[in-house]
């Protein structure tokens, strides 16, 4: 329902949405940020519906009468408002606020491998940049889902979600301790398959049985070694050059589609 359009800064509401920028906002609200008329046609796409609709009427007012019935609450507002609950200079006109997925949907123990050919597990990304492009590799290739190990930054960050371009509607995101993707890891019912340096294989020389795990670390840290040695198999993606690293948004992406090559 449409409701009265908001204009001060001050508002409790925007307040509220602020602080969905921070990991407590989230956490406290379970709810998250996303950005422009695209993200929530993807979203939709995906079966997701938002809590809440802001759309910028400072050109025309009347304009949240167009998304009438596709949120719970539709909120004309300003653009300095949708500035300051985004931290953007030059905000979207559009804002979306949805709810976070139910905790015990996204349980590893309920993950079903089988699912689908190929998994990605990350451990401890950083930088949301690199995560949310892990996330729209994933969705491109197809994977079940994308697991996060360790100490991450947040999939639900606005940066993440700016990042994944819709993706993150369309991917299963699961949170685990690195104890507990090594247990996944063990169990895992096909192929395991850790990147990383110190391996004799090259990533696009092996079978990646299906359903593949493919097992990624940051740029700064790499792989820990008690993921690699739960992994049954290790590649190396060949750096012929001087850099030292690759972006871990690359080197996923290199791992996804050498398997998806190879399964396919």
């Amino acid at each position: 329902m449409s409701e009265p359009r908001i204009e001060s800064l001050a508002n409790p509401l925007v307040k509220s949405l602020r602080a969905l920028r921070t990991p407590k906002g989230r956490d406290e609200q379970r709810q998250f940020l996303a950005e422009g008329a695209w993200m929530l046609a993807e979203a939709e796409a995906a079966g997701w519906h938002p809590e809440i609709i802001l759309v910028d009427g400072s050109t025309v007012r009347g304009a949240a009468s167009a998304y009438a019935g596709r949120a719970r609450r539709v909120i004309e507002t300003t653009s300095e408002v949708l500035a300051k609950i985004t931290g953007r200079d030059n905000p979207q006109p559009l804002l979306a606020v949805f709810a976070d997925p139910a905790p015990d949907a996204r349980d590893l123990t309920r993950l079903n491998a089988a699912s689908s050919p190929r998994w990605l597990l990350l451990e401890a990304p950083r930088d949301p940049g690199n995560l949310g492009s892990c996330i729209r590799s994933a969705d491109a290739v197809g994977a079940g889902g994308v697991i996060i190990a360790g100490d991450s930054c947040d999939p639900y960050a606005i940066e993440t979600v700016r990042a994944t371009m819709g993706s993150i509607f369309a991917v299963p995101i699961y949170r685990a301790t690195l104890g507990d993707a090594c247990a996944l890891i063990r169990r895992w019912s096909g192929s395991t398959v850790a990147a990383t340096l110190q391996a004799s294989d090259d990533y696009a020389s092996i079978s990646y049985a299906s359903p593949s795990l493919l097992v990624v670390g940051s740029e700064a840290h790499g792989l820990s070694e008690e993921v690699v040695a739960a992994c049954a198999s290790r590649v190396r993606i060949p750096m012929v050059g001087r850099a030292e690293s690759l972006n871990l948004a690359v080197a996923a992406g290199l791992m996804l589609y050498a398997a998806e090559r190879a399964q396919r």
